[in-house]
């Protein structure tokens, strides 16, 4: 069995967040999030998968060197927060740290998002979520439509404005039902709508997602191949 660990920027509740929120740990919530994602192509039976929320992006550069320090065969994930040409600059502001091994969302995590905008509507599904303006689909609408997502300034703020203009929280008070716009929530929604994705499609769409997916599987390639030759030399005894 092949070790496969992925660091992913995330993870911590942010200050920003209500206190409702700040009471619930949701380093279990990315990392499941992110398990059902890359799951897709690492199997159960070759690998063991591990995906561990590093918290803030500030924790980039500790876990570029546990990376070496600790010999481990893993990436790390973290957003660009900016536009695909300042990639460069971001890795040599970590310089003179590996960063081989350091890969980026681009913009952000919601930009993956925002690449496959049905899953939207499937994650409303499974949260209880009133669909308004059910005539139109999220895809269509202009604040996305005809645009690369990675293209797309403040994926975030995007999200959050096509959340509220989407989708509605209904609550019972005294009798009454009252609704109002669902914002997005980068530490509640933004991991379970990860763990909706297809990874296939993520590939073809952004370039640093493929680049990521390919490293790993070169890397533990020859792993695999000799644990596989392993398992067929002791099944053959057994026989």
């Amino acid at each position: 069995m092949v070790s496969v660990t992925i660091y992913v920027e995330g993870g911590i509740v942010n200050a920003s967040e209500s206190a409702e929120a700040k009471t619930i740990d949701n380093s279990s919530v990315f990392r499941e999030g992110f398990h059902k994602l890359f799951s897709q192509k690492f199997a159960e039976d070759d690998f063991d998968l591990i995906v561990q929320p590093i918290g803030p992006i500030s924790q980039t550069k500790n876990y570029l060197k546990k990376l070496i320090d600790d010999e481990i065969d893993g990436v790390i994930l973290i957003d660009l927060d900016g536009p695909k040409n300042r990639k460069n600059d971001r890795l040599q502001s970590y310089s003179p740290l590996d960063t081989s091994r350091l890969f980026f969302m681009i913009q952000e995590m919601e930009s993956w998002i925002l690449s496959q905008s049905e899953k939207l509507d499937e994650h409303a599904e499974n949260e209880g979520l009133t669909r308004k303006r059910t005539n139109e689909e999220i895809g269509n609408d202009p604040l996305i439509r005809n645009t690369h997502p990675e293209e797309l300034s403040d994926p975030s703020g995007k999200l959050n404005t096509l959340f509220r203009k989407y989708f509605s929280i209904e609550k019972n008070r005294r009798g009454k039902v009252e609704k109002k716009p669902k914002s997005y929530s980068k530490t509640k929604d933004g991991p379970k709508l990860i763990g909706l994705l297809n990874l296939d499609s993520l590939i073809e769409v952004f370039d640093e997602a493929n680049s990521l997916i390919i490293f790993l599987m070169d890397e533990n390639r020859d792993n695999v191949d000799a644990d596989t030759a392993q398992n067929n030399s002791q099944n053959g005894k057994c026989r």
